[in-house]
């Protein structure tokens, strides 16, 4: 409850014209400042209308959970559009690609002269990948792993699309499912290219964009991490000395690029060149 004891606008009243405002007049006259989700400002005495100014901004603060300062909560993290679509890209794609390995594979159970639409020849063969030992490491099939991982990145970035922010330790969980991936992917791209001797298209698509996933995240995690020092230490983001250097951002897409480029190096050393 705010109440009004002096006068110190002109006029029998003032009005705030911002979201959860409300007006206050300077009669005496007693009533609930409320904000759109229900929040009330509590028994509070306020001898002015910029006290009470104070009040309203410090309901709608309380009600995003944020402070005035950079209106951040340090540790929790949501994520821009750019952000939210490419996880929502990725993780369509790494869906469908699963879902097209694990129809094969199951094809392939049912009938050992099944041939997928990914067997092309001796070298672009899903068939002898799908039938090796590797392609069901854990005693399942792997594609089950990618139906449930794009699955998450896919919620995921879905629910950054809504405005969802999540906890650190939530981000956390996310990098280190990712690393876990990386090493699967680089193991699962080993044993294909130098013992099992032949290639999955489907399944390289799923390694290409598992090493971005792994990156966007990294960086994401760094730069919330960076944002909450500044705003920790009152420093605006925008200001000069937080702007990062431009080497610096050009350095993800050139490890992926490297990454890209090793790759394939490998996979001509090993099919074309020998």
């Amino acid at each position: 409850m705010v109440r009004i004891l002096g006068g110190g606008a002109r006029g029998s009243g003032f009005s705030r014209g911002r979201r959860g405002s409300a007006t206050i007049g300077a009669t005496g006259r007693t009533g609930p400042v409320r904000d759109p989700r229900g929040i009330h400002a509590g028994s509070t005495t306020v001898t002015g209308p910029s006290e009470a100014g104070e009040i309203v901004e410090t309901v709608q603060e309380s009600a995003h959970g944020t402070g005035r300062a950079g209106r951040r909560v340090p540790g929790q993290w949501g994520g821009s559009r750019v952000l939210a679509g490419w996880f929502v890209v990725a993780g369509v794609i790494g869906l469908f690609m699963s879902g097209l390995i694990m129809y094969d594979k199951i094809q392939l159970m049912q009938d050992s002269g099944f041939v997928p639409s990914c067997t092309i020849n001796d070298v672009v063969s899903c068939t002898d990948v799908m039938n090796s030992d590797q392609a069901s490491v854990f005693g399942f099939p792997n594609p089950f792993i990618g139906l449930v991982g794009f699955g998450i990145v896919l919620c995921i970035g879905a629910a950054l699309f809504a405005g969802a922010t999540f906890r650190n330790w939530f981000w956390y969980g996310f990098l280190a499912g990712l690393v876990l991936a990386v090493v699967f992917v680089h193991w699962l791209a080993y044993e294909a290219v130098y013992s099992i001797q032949a290639l999955c298209p489907y399944c390289m698509v799923v390694w290409a964009i598992t090493l971005p996933l792994f990156l966007t995240v990294l960086l994401h995690i760094t730069g919330e991490r960076r944002r909450d020092a500044l705003a920790a230490a009152g420093v605006d983001d925008g200001a000069p000395e937080a702007q990062v250097a431009a080497s610096a951002r050009l350095m993800p897409v050139l490890v992926l690029v490297v990454w890209y480029l090793a790759f394939v190096v490998l996979i001509f050393e090993q099919f074309v060149w020998s």
